[in-house]
């Protein structure tokens, strides 16, 4: 049982990442309402799930919400810098900037290695810094014509990422980090919610362990 239960984790830790499921539309195209599915009342963390329509499909997004003690350029320092992303983000083998056009738009290569049957795979990414008022917006997406795909490493070219940093007090921040992929199911969903929504939680888990200054 044991063994079986590694094997599970391993399979579905990665999906985590993208973060979300895909299957084909037998319900409304109307987006559904966010809703709660985990979280730590410890470190006032909390995941959310919703299902969206993507190109007659049904995309699911998932959120995770937390309240920092910091400030919203500590949270930003730590996602823009690509030698950290093993810090917060389970099996990163290597992170670095491809180019960088300013402080505020950049590329970055990510490379993930997971446990077998996953093995290695990677992402090509967009960063981009937006600022509106006093929040802070950072976009990643996919940009996957930079670096040609790699033999026996699976590309992950159908997700994209959103970090929202808002200021709460003068010292107190409330970060919102939220997901969505086309990717389609490769294992059934009774199994890998559950492993998804735990790998999800420990990743901003391990975030706030590393800028939370409460």
């Amino acid at each position: 049982m044991k063994t079986q239960t590694c094997i599970f984790k391993y399979i579905f830790l990665l999906i985590s990442i993208v973060s979300a499921n895909f299957v084909f539309a037998d319900e409304s195209d109307n987006d559904s309402d966010w809703a709660l599915v985990t979280e730590d009342k410890v470190c006032n963390i909390k995941v959310f799930e919703r299902w969206v329509s993507v190109d007659k499909q049904r995309a699911r997004e998932r959120s995770g919400k937390m309240v920092l003690k910091c400030k919203p350029e500590d949270v930003l320092a730590i996602l823009s810098d690509a030698s950290k992303t093993e810090i917060w983000m389970s099996n990163v083998e290597n992170s670095y900037v491809i180019s960088r056009k300013s402080n505020t738009e950049w590329f970055v290569y990510t490379l993930l290695n997971a446990p077998w049957p996953i093995g290695k795979q990677d992402i090509v990414s967009k960063y981009e810094v937006e600022r509106v008022g006093d929040r802070i917006i950072l976009n990643i997406r996919q940009q996957n014509n930079l670096i040609a795909k790699k033999k026996n490493i699976e590309r992950l070219d159908t997700f994209s990422a959103r970090w929202e940093i808002t200021p709460v007090s003068e010292n107190t921040v409330s970060v919102n980090f939220t997901t969505q992929s086309t990717q389609p199911n490769k294992y059934p969903q009774w199994a890998q919610d559950p492993i998804v929504r735990k790998t999800f939680l420990n990743n901003m888990r391990k975030l706030r362990r590393h800028v939370n200054k409460g």
